[in-house]
Order: C-alpha cells, then structure tokens, then sequence
C-alpha cells in the first residue's frame, strides 16, 4: 500500500504536476497567444492547455530514456 498521501499534501501534489507541466504550459501559452493575434488570452490559454496535453504524454513516454 502506498504512503504517497500521508507524505504530501493534495497541494503538494498538484505543485508537482504543474511544475512537471510547466514547459508545455509556457511554449504552448506563446505559441497561442502568437498565432492567434486578435484574441491573445483566449489563445494562450487555449494554447497553454493544448501545450500541457502534448506536454505530459510525451514526458510519461519518454520519462525513462534519459
């Protein structure tokens, strides 16, 4: 059975899975805000979470190799 509850807070952890994000987060909240000129929140927003969502497989899958 697993102490991971025990050891960090619900706080803790989503600061884990943010800081593990951060570089989908960041590329993919520029790239939006840049292609999409005349809306630029709503692009990076959109951008950042599209960015996150590569981002965190891509990280999972290649985790290991270095």
């Amino acid at each position: 059975m697993s102490d991971i509850g025990g050891i960090f807070s619900p706080l803790d952890l989503a600061l884990i899975a943010l800081m593990i994000a951060a570089p989908g987060l960041v590329a993919g909240g520029v790239i939006g805000a840049l292609a999409w000129r005349a809306r630029r929140v709503a692009g990076a927003l959109l951008g950042a979470a599209i960015g996150i969502a590569v981002w965190l497989p891509l990280w999972l899958l290649f985790r290991d190799a270095f």
